[in-house]
């Protein structure tokens, strides 16, 4: 509403009279104001606003419950503050401009994700970057995990020679509180082994811990499902004595292992290669237990190379007809290449129907990513992200293949520049899947020591990649520095987690952004 002041007769009388007219069009604008950069004009004077002009001002904030002209320009001009004029509480215009000037979408500290720059610092719905906690040393990709939870997010982290540690992070990523999974060695006295696989899972009766150990780069090969409590720590018995479940004892066998829970927890897969080029076969091979490590299908091989490839299970997924879905890679030696195989099995880890193969460049890391019931039936909404190199330039690209069991191609998402590696994670739900990966090259120092760098990107279906480096410098890496932990932490906010080197130390650090 402006008010519009006339004259009556010829004293000095003036009727004032409330009049409407137009409001800002601009989505949560700032608070109605004049089109006068020097402020409103008072008397008689003042003229007749134009027709669709803003209104005058907001609504006296004190008692007198009258209406008021905007006052001054605001101190803020940028994104929802732009034109904004003070608004006059208890009589007064505002010493300091607040949400009564600015508007309803103002805010002191952006938490919207709403598309606007509500800070009005020029900079629009910015990253947010925590450094969650200190590393024992540097860890590779396969002994990190994470798992959402009603609070945040868990972040499991083998990277001491004792125990494993359950970080509780909350939603915007700061630690609260960690625990510790002793290993047996650490608990009973006997030979260590080292920790080879981790991997946090949501079984029926609760989140647990699966983790692997093995002597170094040899047998045997040893895993355990470890149930958690509400904190993350290891559950006991009434004794006391922790509640910790074999799930493997092979003592030829030291691979990497990989596992994934059936949707209603009851039932836990785990895959891993058996033999060695010493001791052939090699096969990839499966077993699958309840949430207590009972066995319900004893282990059984599910490839073994016709043509003396090195098969190895690279990823697994149990989808939500009861379908197990594994992607599996065969390595030739002296060969730039490799095929990966993508297999349904049924809960008898028998194949269900044809396989997909496709041919890759070296190392292609297959990734299977579950999209969620909102992509369409289960046999849509899976999609297996690869790493490629393609002639002529053989830069690295990350390619998408969705419709995988209806003739679906590969589809290239972003090309990394001549000499950068990207190493990458994935988050599937929504019905979409997002990507978070450390683009990473590497120089050599004086005397031929390796230094690595990397630079950490985001990506969503059908919009380019958007940096996410919380800094204007590159980030100096390790060697092991070849994953992305990726998780939802509230509505449009996703998080990426990941290692960084710095003079103090090892560390895991993470981003906090929003998406589309």
């Amino acid at each position: 509403m402006q008010a519009k002041c006339i004259q009556v007769g010829m004293g000095l009388l003036l009727m004032c009279v409330m009049t409407a007219c137009g409001s800002s069009e601009s989505k949560g604008g700032p608070g109605p104001v004049v089109d006068d950069d020097a402020g409103v004009s008072e008397g008689p004077d003042a003229g007749t606003p134009d027709a669709g002009a803003p209104d005058a001002g907001p609504v006296d904030a004190g008692a007198d419950g009258g209406v008021v002209e905007a006052g001054p320009p605001c101190e803020k001009t940028h994104g929802v503050c732009a034109g904004a004029k003070r608004a006059r509480v208890d009589g007064a215009y505002e010493s300091v401009c607040t949400a009564l000037s600015y508007g309803a979408d103002y805010e002191g500290a952006e938490t919207r994700c709403d598309g606007l720059d509500n800070d009005c610092d020029g900079v629009t719905d910015p990253s947010s970057t925590s450094r969650v906690a200190a590393l024992g040393f540097s860890v590779h990709g396969g002994l990190v995990s994470s798992l959402r939870t009603e609070t945040g997010v868990w972040v499991a982290v083998l990277d001491s020679a004792s125990e494993a540690r359950i970080l509780r992070l909350d939603s915007n990523l700061v630690l609260q509180g960690s625990s510790g999974v002793p290993y047996p060695w650490t608990r009973t006295g006997g030979a260590a082994a080292l920790p080879r696989s981790a991997r946090l899972v949501r079984t029926q009766e609760g989140p647990a811990l699966y983790y692997a150990t093995t002597e170094g780069a040899l047998p045997p090969l040893r895993a355990y499902l470890v149930p958690l409590d509400g904190e993350g720590a290891p559950r006991t018995d009434g004794g006391g004595a922790l509640v910790e479940y074999p799930v493997l004892d092979r003592e030829l066998d030291s691979s990497a292992s990989f596992v994934a829970a059936s949707p209603t927890g009851e039932r836990v897969v785990v895959l891993w290669r058996a033999g060695s080029e010493q001791a052939p076969p090699r096969q990839v091979m499966g077993k699958v237990t309840d949430a207590r490590g009972q066995v319900l299908v004893a282990p059984k091989v599910l490839f073994e190379s016709a043509s003396g490839g090195t098969p190895y299970p690279a990823s697994v997924l149990w989808l939500r007809n009861g379908e197990v879905l594994v992607a599996m890679g065969e390595a030739q030696s002296g060969v730039a290449q490799e095929v990966v195989r993508v297999r349904r099995l049924d809960e008898s880890l028998e194949q269900v129907g044809e396989e997909r193969v496709f041919t890759a460049s070296e190392s292609p890391m297959p990734l299977l990513v579950e999209r969620g019931e909102a992509a369409g039936a289960p046999l849509v909404s899976p999609v297996l992200v690869l790493r490629g190199r393609e002639a002529p330039d053989f830069r690295n690209r990350i390619q998408v293949t969705g419709s995988l069991f209806e003739g679906g191609m590969p589809t290239t998402w972003t090309e990394e520049p001549e000499g950068f590696v990207p190493w990458y994670g994935a988050y599937g739900g929504d019905g979409v899947v997002r990507l978070s990966w450390l683009s990473k090259v590497y120089d050599q120092e004086e005397g031929g020591a390796a230094r690595f760098w990397g630079r950490l990107w985001a990506q969503e279906p059908g919009v380019a990649a958007v940096e996410r480096t919380p800094a204007l410098e590159p980030m100096r890496l390790t060697a092991e520095a070849q994953w992305v932990l990726m998780e939802k932490v509230a509505p449009r906010r996703m998080a990426a987690m990941y290692m960084v080197s710095t003079d103090e130390g090892l560390f895991l650090d993470a981003v906090r952004y929003c998406t589309q």
